[in-house]
């Protein structure tokens, strides 16, 4: 059995981070029944990004040696897996670990971090979504009311929406793919100095290129194919939980949002990846490294601008 030392570097919420990760992914991707081992020697920040990779990566390596090893009956192979070295983490990192709950799914009782409950951090749904749960994560820890000053209406619009993520990551995603155990996994972070909250979500799936071009049944080029996937009202009507409701990405509101906000929305797939532009427009580009899955990044400035739909009562500095 190979077995891979992974020496991690520092990765930020940024384009060089995304740049990583995304090699990261295809490295794994392309031969997961190997072992891993993660060193964090290096490593001075993790942002949400990464933590969020990380942790699903892991979940596609047991994921699919539990499902080689069934296929074998009493034959088994030898057991593959990511070990996170937490003797190489400095004092920060494993604080930070332990804190978002992500060393709890890794890592013996030690760290056993928050078994439920109120944290923002990392999260994975490997059997089913609990509507309510993701709700109310994204309302009381996410989006509470003293990072962000917003309007009920406003702000239970946007949890709708990122609940549409989620929904989509396991139904247009991590499901189809029959994987028992793969799912979908979460990452949230509060930067108190920074003064914003970032979320992503991360799916294994076949994609948001695959699935349109599965529904179309035509030849249509990946950027294409994103672009369409991006339009007001499509879908490709593949949501497991209820085919009865047609499930579109759904950013139309996420992406008017976070232009007068000034934060940042970004969706790669595939081969794609869109990001809205200071104008508020999704820009599509293709990728150096695709991957199958989709990856969701939102991230939202805590100012001290107050935020509301126009219909709104209150006065406010900023409304749509």
């Amino acid at each position: 059995m190979k077995r891979y030392k992974v020496e991690l570097p520092s990765i930020k919420d940024d384009e060089s981070g995304f740049d990583y990760l995304l090699k990261l992914m295809a490295k794994v991707i392309a031969d997961p029944y190997c072992y891993f081992d993660f060193n964090f020697r290096s490593v001075s920040v993790l942002d949400q990004n990464a933590v969020a990779v990380l942790g699903g990566l892991a979940r596609y390596v047991d994921a699919h040696n539990s499902l080689a090893n069934k296929g074998l009956g009493n034959l088994m192979l030898p057991k593959a897996g990511v070990m996170f070295e937490v003797d190489s983490m400095s004092t920060l990192i494993r604080d930070q670990l332990v804190n978002n709950n992500f060393l709890s799914h890794f890592t013996s009782a030690n760290y056993a971090g928050y078994p439920q409950g109120s944290y923002i951090g990392y999260r994975q749904y490997t059997d089913y979504l609990d509507a309510n749960e993701i709700a109310l994560h994204l309302r009381d820890e996410w989006l509470s009311d003293d990072k962000l000053r917003i309007s009920q209406s406003l702000k239970n619009a946007i949890i709708s929406k990122i609940f549409e993520i989620f929904m989509n990551a396991y139904g247009h995603g991590a499901d189809l793919t029959k994987i028992e155990g793969l799912g979908v996994v979460s990452c949230g972070q509060y930067g108190r100095k920074e003064k914003n909250i970032k979320l992503t979500v991360l799916d294994f799936g076949p994609g948001i290129i695959e699935n349109v071009r599965n529904h179309l049944g035509i030849d249509i080029s990946d950027i294409d194919s994103m672009k369409w996937a991006l339009e007001m009202g499509h879908s490709t009507r593949t949501d497991s939980l209820n085919t009865d409701i047609p499930r579109g990405l759904g950013f139309g509101l996420l992406q008017e949002f976070v232009k007068v906000n000034e934060g940042s929305l970004k969706i790669f797939s595939n081969s794609c990846c869109a990001t809205v532009d200071k104008k508020g427009m999704f820009v599509v580009e293709e990728l150096r490294n695709s991957f199958s899955g989709t990856l969701v990044n939102i991230s939202i400035n805590c100012d001290d601008r107050y935020y509301r739909f126009a219909s709104d009562d209150a006065e406010s500095e900023q409304y749509f």
